[in-house]
């Protein structure tokens, strides 16, 4: 195994090319299909793993606790390690399922018999009702989304049917009346809406085909890696629902973690959940995930609200002193607001907070000498910058963590949001790695 200092210089000497992703083929991974928000770059992410991977023992694991589109699985599983990825959004759990299942020829039989059965559907009758439902899907959109949906649930292949959920998600996204520039749900203007003629079923043909190829071609690298055997991953995959901030769900202790939590609350950053919801109206949970414990479809706010920062504290001040005490760069950055800021910000103490809970959860499925592997950005809040890499960093310290280095990107690649108001801090990135002391 290398030392310390040597995967310090071998992570130090990846390009910054390969860092800003410049170098990376969209059509890799199976990324394209869906179009899931800040999804993490992957290969600005094998540099990192494949240096890291020598230094691990053999039968290594990696966790990802906010696995989003589950780049991170994907990527390592380049690398014939065990995987494991949660993440509160049952959206993510889904197309984490499909990207990490491997599937075989058969699923092009499937699909175009699934395309002449919706064909044949004679039904112009809704089957999805929700609060506003109108607002967001003309009427004959909603007929033949409901129209692929019912198909959908008449298949008793059920990665079949996950990998069909998640192809509808993303024709759900493209045939809403929800405007696709912004992550929070905004209606398209109603002249706009009246002139868009859409056919969710041709999306659903088009974008299906496509994504058949990209996860076959995804199975050819792993194949000719010779990671697969019998249409299996030779290493263990565990794609589970969780809410990171209660606990990891996951029996095995881990060599590996690589993650990019959210930079915020998800109410004034990426709001994953509001991108999720129109989606999962049609997408039954059973098929999903039966362990998923709250009601996601209860209000557009139910994925953001339990997310990291989503929720307010009652213990705020016992929060903001232990914090602190951890932290002195926020700190620093509270001392230099006034009361009107200090009550605004609370939700940046109250995220942090539930960051902090989530990394010792994290360190509890680690083996000692573990390596973390952290992507972050820093952010605007009352026009001034919170430096989430020095807070982070801080965090880890407080817990005994050694910090190896750090490496800086451009986000060139990664879906971020622009049209608000910390968007000029959201351009760059850090990656932070770190390894847990004995």
């Amino acid at each position: 195994m290398l030392t310390t200092n040597l995967i310090k210089e071998s992570l130090e000497s990846i390009s910054a090319e390969t860092l800003n992703g410049t170098n990376f083929n969209k059509n890799d991974f199976a990324r394209k299909i869906i179009n899931y928000p800040a999804m993490m770059v992957p290969s600005v992410q094998e540099s990192i793993i494949k240096n890291l991977v020598s230094s691990l023992p053999n039968n290594a694991s990696m966790i990802d606790p906010f696995m989003g589109a589950s780049s991170t699985l994907v990527t390592s599983m380049k690398y014939g390690i065990n995987v494991s990825g949660q993440d509160i959004n049952p959206l993510s759990i889904l197309i984490s399922q499909v990207k990490t299942n491997i599937y075989n020829n058969n699923i092009k039989e499937q699909f175009n018999s699934l395309l002449n059965s919706i064909s044949r559907s004679w039904s112009i009758k809704p089957d999805v009702q929700f609060k506003n439902i109108d607002k967001w899907f003309k009427e004959d959109v909603q007929i033949e989304l409901s129209q692929i949906s019912r198909a959908i649930k008449r298949s008793d292949d059920l990665f079949f049917r996950k990998f069909c959920w998640v192809t509808l998600a993303e024709v759900i996204r493209l045939t809403s009346n929800d405007r696709t520039s912004t992550f929070k749900m905004h209606v398209r203007p109603i002249d706009e809406i009246n002139r868009r003629t859409l056919s969710p079923l041709q999306y659903f043909e088009k974008i299906g085909k496509r994504s058949i190829n990209d996860l076959l071609n995804l199975k050819f690298v792993l194949k000719e890696k010779e990671l697969i055997y019998n249409d299996c991953y030779i290493s263990d995959i565990e794609v589970k629902w969780g809410d990171s901030k209660k606990g990891l769900v996951t029996e095995r202790i881990h060599n590996l973690l690589v993650t990019s939590p959210p930079y915020g609350d998800n109410h004034t950053t990426v709001t994953y959940g509001q991108f999720s919801y129109l989606p999962l109206q049609w997408i039954p949970v059973n098929d999903i995930d039966e362990t998923i414990d709250f009601d996601y479809l209860s209000v557009i706010q139910s994925i953001d609200s339990n997310s990291l920062g989503g929720k307010k504290a009652d213990n705020y001040l016992e929060i903001e002193e232990t914090l602190f005490s951890k932290s002195n760069t926020l700190k620093t950055f509270f001392d230099k607001l006034n009361k009107d800021e200090k009550f605004k910000a609370m939700k940046v103490v109250v995220f942090l907070n539930d960051l902090d809970i989530t990394i010792d959860n994290s360190l509890s499925k680690l083996t000692d000498e573990a390596y973390l592997v952290w992507t972050v950005g820093n952010r605007n809040v009352n026009n001034r910058e919170v430096e989430n890499d020095k807070i982070l960093s801080e965090l880890m310290d407080s817990k005994g963590v050694s910090h190896i280095t750090n490496l800086k990107r451009d986000i060139l690649a990664k879906r971020m949001p622009e049209k608000n108001n910390f968007s000029k801090t959201m351009n760059k990135e850090k990656i932070l790695i770190f390894k847990k002391s004995v």
